[in-house]
């Protein structure tokens, strides 16, 4: 955990994103560090935020919300959704004419994937952007969220049963309070600037493990079964429409070679403690599924 002072004075952190699972964590425990924060959200009648967060209209995809956005803005967390690519150059502008000092980006650990996808594809263009606008950055890479097992909510509440569409690989899924503690060091502090960082959580898990430990959180034996890879990919090609990048991003879900699947330190060598295991997102979230 770095030990420099960071930014100086009062500075005003933005997030993006900021009513997702990671930008609201990461407000959350920029307020209790005692930060000023502005939330970009695109409804922010709807936000939902805590009181003393200045929450502001607009989207990473709406280039003059950014101009305003960043207005007085000493560093970001940017996390993006649909056109990563473009939004990220949005942002990159944005922020290069407000004078921004750092720019931390919630990127992908699919971009250190031996095979190529969509998913890579996409965050490496938007690193590129941030890179090409000369604004410090930090790139934070996480694997698969604790939280992504909310797709199992419907058939354990149905039918005690959990379908993966992730194939049955060892991976070291991490928390989303994590990662959002990754990102606060390193907008709050120094010696993060250029630097990209594989996020991890503590344990190596198969998607079966990880039934296993829900099914006994819930007090449930729950039945477990891997979707086969073609019907994956009709489920996110009705989601995208792309069938391309749906058929090349479940191959590299699929594939034993994901830059997850053993633990890293990062979250360890960023925060100073050890990433949450997964039985306690499972203790945490357990009324989800019941």
């Amino acid at each position: 955990m770095a030990g420099a002072a960071g930014l100086a004075g009062m500075s005003m952190f933005l997030v993006t994103g900021a009513t997702g699972k990671v930008g609201r964590e990461a407000v959350d425990q920029l307020l209790a560090l005692g930060h000023p924060v502005r939330a970009l959200s695109r409804a922010p009648e709807e936000a939902g935020l805590p009181a003393g967060v200045e929450v502001v209209a607009g989207s990473p995809a709406d280039p003059a919300s950014l101009r305003a956005a960043f207005e007085g803005v000493s560093a970001a967390l940017v996390v993006l959704s649909g056109d990563v690519g473009g939004e990220a150059a949005h942002v990159a502008a944005a922020a290069r004419a407000a004078g921004t000092q750092r720019l931390v980006l919630l990127s992908s650990g699919g971009i250190e994937h031996p095979l190529p996808h969509g998913i890579a594809h996409e965050h490496r263009a938007a690193e590129t952007a941030i890179e090409e606008s000369g604004v410090p950055w930090t790139f934070l890479r996480p694997g698969p969220f604790h939280a992504n097992t909310s797709w199992w909510i419907a058939t354990v509440r149905d039918a005690d049963a959990v379908r993966c569409w992730i194939g049955n690989n060892p991976g070291a899924p991490i928390d989303e309070f994590d990662i959002a503690s990754a990102a606060v060091v390193a907008l709050t502090e120094d010696g993060h600037l250029g630097k990209s960082y594989l996020l991890t959580g503590p344990q190596t898990l198969t998607s079966q493990e990880q039934a296993r430990i829900l099914g006994e959180v819930l007090g449930r034996e729950l039945e477990f079964s891997v979707a086969p890879p073609e019907e994956v990919v009709e489920v996110f090609t009705r989601i995208t429409g792309d069938r391309a990048a749906a058929e090349s991003n479940v191959a590299a879900l699929h594939s034993p070679e994901v830059p997850w699947a053993r633990p890293t330190r990062a979250v360890r060598d960023l925060t100073g403690r050890e990433p949450r295991p997964y039985r306690q997102w499972a203790v945490e979230n357990a009324a989800l599924f019941r």
